[in-house]
């Protein structure tokens, strides 16, 4: 599928945006990062089922509109950068390392595909697929920023740009926390699909584990999570608060009515 064959009415209807948007703006853009991050989950249920999912804008394209289902960075952010490019923003999909939180350190190139755009002489991260992460493209220039969900820190690395939140740990304590590690250089979708087979078969991926599904409710930083035994709702920048999910039956009941979308 190319970008001349992408349906961008349908598309915006998917995401409950009027056709009529004008011109390549940074108000449309953050209009339509916010109105994607409501509309189309973070979710691993293709890959936590073992359906297989391809990185191509010919399966994550009709995955999203068509079948009104979400996905994970390789499917959603290759989908939105299509939009764009369609609409008339000029982009690169480029390669991001992800923070192990764990470990503390950074993982391998190719773990997150994210759209950087340009406008008006500046790169801007417009990324829909990395969860509870910023809801507003961020200006790829060193800086500290009041964001929505969190503070938000950008530096200037030997690499491209590092991006750190701050986050409340498990312990209570507020810390900055590094989140990814950007590489402006362009890259194409087909460069993903190793990293994407990868963490969609090895037993350590999160990914494979459990399943999950995520949304933004609106632009205040609310969100609802549902994952396998809980269902968590923020509200505004408040402490999540979380309620069991005794059964399947139940997992699938919320699934269908806080997502739109039935078991795989």
């Amino acid at each position: 599928m190319t970008v001349a064959e992408i349906d961008i009415e349908r598309y915006l209807a998917r995401i409950g945006v009027d056709a009529q948007t004008g011109p390549p703006t940074l108000e449309l853009l953050r209009s339509l990062q916010l109105a994607h991050m409501i509309h189309v989950p973070f979710e691993n249920l293709h890959v936590f089922h073992r359906r297989g999912v391809r990185t191509d804008v010919d399966w994550s394209y009709p995955k999203i509109v068509e079948q009104r289902r979400g996905g994970w960075c390789f499917e959603l952010n290759g989908a939105f950068g299509a939009l764009l490019r369609a609409i008339g923003f000029d982009l690169d999909y480029v390669s991001c390392r992800v923070w192990e939180f764990e470990s503390k350190v950074w993982g391998p190139e190719l773990d997150h595909l994210a759209p950087v755009v340009r406008l008006d002489g500046s790169r801007f991260l417009a990324d829909v697929g990395f969860g509870d992460s910023c809801i507003h493209p961020l200006l790829l220039e060193p800086s500290e920023l009041d964001e929505v969900p969190r503070r938000t820190r950008i530096d200037t690395d030997a690499v491209g740009f590092s991006l750190t939140e701050l986050v409340e740990l498990e312990t209570g304590a507020i810390e900055w926390e590094p989140q990814i590690l950007l590489d402006p250089r362009p890259r194409t979708l087909d460069e993903f699909t190793g990293r994407s087979r990868f963490l969609e078969t090895d037993p350590s991926s999160m990914f494979n584990q459990k399943p999950f599904a995520t949304r933004a409710l609106d632009g205040t930083g609310s969100r609802i999570t549902l994952r396998k035994g809980v269902l968590r709702r923020t509200t505004g920048t408040q402490a999540p608060t979380s309620e069991p999910v005794e059964d399947d039956a139940t997992w699938n009941a919320l699934l269908l009515e806080h997502f739109g979308m039935t078991p795989v």
